[in-house]
């Protein structure tokens, strides 16, 4: 079994989006997004390993994998990841408290 998600027929061209679904959508590649973060942070990521990263986000569907560009760069869809995220969080939050008070009784 592999580790990446399956190419699909037909990639698209560049960094462009040719499905007009994702016209509104929060797309980036694996590389505009290391290179968005270190023009952010300052910090420079491996990408092998940042792209490894969001794999694993992908299938817990916390990030849409959507397409692969003609130079074999993911294409990802962020557009609801903050709140698929923030979810997320607030439940491990929730459970956290939850069991903390459960330990004071």
């Amino acid at each position: 079994m592999t580790d990446r998600p399956p190419s699909p027929s037909t990639p698209a061209t560049g960094p462009t989006i040719v499905d007009t679904a994702l016209e509104d959508a929060i797309v980036a590649t694996t590389p505009q997004l290391a290179d968005s973060i270190e023009d952010s942070l300052g910090c420079r990521l491996n990408e092998s390993v940042f792209e490894d990263l969001l794999l694993e986000l992908d299938r817990h569907e916390y990030v849409d994998w959507v397409t692969v560009t003609q130079s074999g760069d993911y294409v990802w869809d962020f557009s609801d990841s903050p709140d698929r995220i923030g979810e997320a969080i607030a439940d491990a939050v929730v459970s956290r408290l939850e069991s903390w008070l459960a330990d004071d009784d």
